[in-house]
């Protein structure tokens, strides 16, 4: 194949997988928001770089089953475009970081090629850990090795008892996020965040007029507004139901609208935009989610990980997702952690006024809409 047509086919591949990335998101949050009750926030781009990586590792139902549950298929499931999503996402601004890391037990073979396309084109690092002999030890290391790679914010992934003496391989991957506004938030006042139309907690405000991209839809009745961070390589998208309890309606509506179709949508206003400080952490675990997702054989006796080890007996036990976002007028900082525990099968200029005093949807993404954080905000403590 030419040159020509090897980047012709590595530009179809990423923007197949940015759309992967996308609708994956909003797949995950249709599902978690299923059970989860009051604020959701995780994030869906590091939950999709270990399927993937896990992915590269499966074969026959196994295989066919992950890579539909995140939106890619046999062609589209490119090693080369992730390699270069990855790139794009870290190159050149210092706002975002990423880590994932192989935990691989010293008595465990793992196959050199998924070793070396793990290194080669997802950046993981390899260690080899002895969780036969000491997985105690080996388990306040993985939570340490989180700790340092989310600035100190994702603590205790790995609750008592997560690693044991038959876990072979962990594969983990760290995202952290830290920007300024590109315009801070000039005042902070007390004010009022709805729950329910006729209950409301008190919350710190924070308050701006400028210029915003902003976008209403008059048939699905949400508010968007696009708050950039510094640089303008980041951004958080804001959707505001109108109704105080529009929340719930918008979710249902969730399949028939597309990020980047609501940001194609944006024009310039002179906007008074009121947001409320806020702080999320969550921990999610996401056997069961992703299995209704669509890849139950992953969890099974029947798994086949005939990539990873010769005879494919290596099946997940759990995956393992926290995050973490704390927004204040200066700016915001996120960080989020998954973890994939396997073990061996024997085991227009006008003035308007944006109020978000009520339930709010929000995203923070790339300036190409590559979805990296997602949340929902129901309640202020």
């Amino acid at each position: 194949m030419s040159d020509d047509l090897k980047n012709m086919a590595l530009a179809t591949n990423l923007e197949a997988l940015r759309c992967a990335n996308h609708d994956f998101s909003f797949s995950l949050y249709r599902e978690v928001a299923k059970t989860e009750t009051g604020n959701i926030f995780y994030s869906p781009f590091s939950i999709h770089v270990i399927m993937f990586m896990a992915s590269t590792g499966a074969a026959s139902k196994t295989f066919d089953e992950m890579v539909a549950t995140i939106h890619l298929n046999e062609t589209t499931h490119s090693l080369e475009a992730y390699e270069k999503l990855l790139e794009d996402l870290t190159s050149g601004n210092d706002n975002l970081k990423l880590a994932t890391g192989m935990f691989v037990d010293t008595a465990f073979n793992v196959k050199d090629s998924f070793v070396e396309n793990s290194k080669k084109y997802l950046k993981s690092s390899i260690e080899k850990l002895n969780f036969k002999n000491d997985p105690e030890q080996q388990r306040q290391y993985l939570n340490n090795w989180v700790l340092n790679e989310t600035n100190n914010k994702i603590k205790d992934i790995f609750p008592k008892d997560s690693i044991n003496n038959d876990t072979a391989l962990v594969l983990a991957n760290a995202v952290h996020f830290k920007s300024a506004w590109a315009h801070q938030f000039k005042h902070v006042y007390d004010g009022s965040f709805y729950v329910t139309p006729s209950d409301k907690v008190p919350v710190k405000m924070m308050y701006l007029e400028r210029d915003f991209q902003y976008y209403h839809d008059s048939v699905l009745n949400f508010t968007a507004i696009e708050i950039p961070y510094k640089n303008y390589a980041f951004k958080m998208i804001i959707l505001l139901p109108d109704a105080k309890d529009g929340l719930n309606n918008l979710e249902n509506d969730i399949s028939k609208f597309k990020l980047h179709d609501i940001s194609k949508k944006m024009t310039q206003h002179y906007l008074s935009v009121r947001l409320p400080r806020f702080k999320i952490e969550q921990s999610l675990q996401l056997d069961e989610t992703l299995s209704n997702l669509g890849c139950p054989t992953m969890f099974s006796q029947a798994a086949n990980f005939s990539n990873i080890v010769e005879d494919g007996k290596l099946n997940v036990s759990k995956v393992l997702h926290k995050a973490y976002i704390n927004v204040d007028e200066f700016g915001t900082e996120a960080a989020a952690v998954t973890i994939a525990i396997q073990y061996p099968q024997q085991c227009v200029m006008s003035f308007k006024d944006v109020n978000v005093d009520h339930p709010f949807m929000f995203f923070i993404s790339t300036k190409c809409n590559s979805i990296i954080f997602v949340g929902r905000m129901t309640k202020i403590d």
